[in-house]
């Protein structure tokens, strides 16, 4: 009788675990990749075409891209896909020297471009679809260490250089920068900034689509300033060489910010309202602030940020606020496998290139948009 009951135990374990590991091979392979395929989509799948000569000024350049979500979505980013938009051989192909690698570590459900709380989050399911650790589940702040654990597992086993110090930007090659995305990740104490900082974040958002203990957002409920702690994490920041990053940052947590910066802040991934109004989108006044700063713009690729989803609205957008902000402070910031749908995926960067050029923009000036601006904000604070 013992033996039978044994048996059946024994079976009945068996057959949990079979069905364990069969959920979570449909969530992996599955779900997450469904997910993937639907929500990082481009509008006209490549392979692209310019003029050789167009190809070689943008070969020539220094192109950098101020943010992509690509590590969210756990691909083995050293393989060529043909779901999402960047990976480190697309990378190439599209000519880039420098991806900054935005690190999503909670995101309300549903998302409003206008209000939300703190109280939901939908990346439980995506972190246990992902095969990433328990720890990560439910935790913003083990959800960027195991993403940044993942970047430097990938440049540990790539041509990638994870940058982490000024000298780092020199290096030949495709470079990867880690970007924090929200700082709620710190869980609220100020020695996560120094944890984060160790384990390779290089530049860090003050907020997402919530108001956090650092700061409000755009999308927050109340769209609060800067907090204490966030106060005393700005000075923090620059002292270490974190480039502070005003995208989703309420109206009074930017100008709080920029009333506080000594050294160039970016905006990584945003429009600008003369050429598509909208919650998403930097006021005339606003670019003329991070001007003032000497920072720079990344200009978006995606439908709240252009507008227009073409090279055309792209270019648009770029134009604007090089008239308004100057030719110093603009440059790229796509959002690449943000939950975005995009003209083009990275391979389809020398298109721009081409319409710049076609706009009547002067090679020097191509240039300083497609990265070199970027180049000079981040070599200013990257530590030594």
């Amino acid at each position: 009788m013992v033996t039978t009951i044994k048996s059946i135990l024994f079976k009945f374990l068996i057959a949990a675990l079979g069905l364990v590991l069969l959920v979570m091979c449909v969530l992996r392979f599955g779900v997450l990749v469904h997910h993937d395929k639907k929500n990082n989509a481009v509008l006209v799948p490549g392979p692209y075409h310019v003029p050789d000569a167009i190809r070689k000024i943008h070969t020539s350049a220094f192109v950098a891209d101020l943010h992509a979500d690509s590590l969210l979505w756990k691909r083995d980013l050293r393989k060529r896909y043909t779901r999402g938009q960047v990976d480190l051989p697309r990378l190439e192909d599209g000519g880039v020297d420098l991806q900054v690698f935005g690190v999503v570590t909670k995101v309300p459900k549903p998302i409003s471009f206008f209000t939300n709380s703190s109280d939901t989050d939908s990346l439980p399911l995506l972190f246990l679809a992902s095969w990433r650790s328990p720890a990560t589940w439910f935790n913003p702040k083990e959800r960027a260490l195991a993403q940044a654990n993942e970047i430097v597992q990938l440049a540990n086993t790539s041509q990638l250089t994870l940058v982490l110090r000024k000298e780092d930007m020199s290096v030949e090659g495709i470079k990867g920068l880690l970007a924090l995305e929200g700082m709620h990740a710190l869980n609220g104490e100020e020695t996560s900034l120094l944890d984060l900082y160790s384990v390779g974040f290089r530049m860090m958002g003050l907020a997402h689509f919530f108001d956090n203990e650092v700061a409000g957002s755009i999308h927050g409920v109340d769209k609060i300033g800067l907090t204490k702690l966030g106060r005393t994490l700005i000075p923090q920041m620059e002292a270490l060489g974190i480039t502070i990053d005003l995208a989703h940052a309420s109206n009074a947590a930017f100008d709080e910010t920029l009333d506080l910066a000594t050294k160039p802040v970016v905006v990584s991934h945003v429009g600008v309202a003369g050429t598509c109004p909208g919650s998403r989108s930097l006021t005339d006044a606003q670019l003329q602030r991070i001007a003032k700063n000497g920072g720079v713009i990344g200009v978006g690729f995606w439908k709240r940020a252009i507008c227009d989803v073409s090279v055309k609205g792209i270019t648009a957008a770029i134009l604007h606020a090089i008239n308004v902000a100057g030719i110093d402070h603009v440059g790229l910031g796509s959002d690449f496998d943000g939950n975005v749908t995009t003209p083009f995926d990275t391979t389809g960067l020398p298109m721009l290139t081409e319409a710049l050029l076609g706009a009547g923009l002067p090679e020097e000036d191509v240039l300083k948009v497609l990265g070199g601006n970027v180049r000079r904000v981040l070599t200013v604070n990257l530590p030594e």
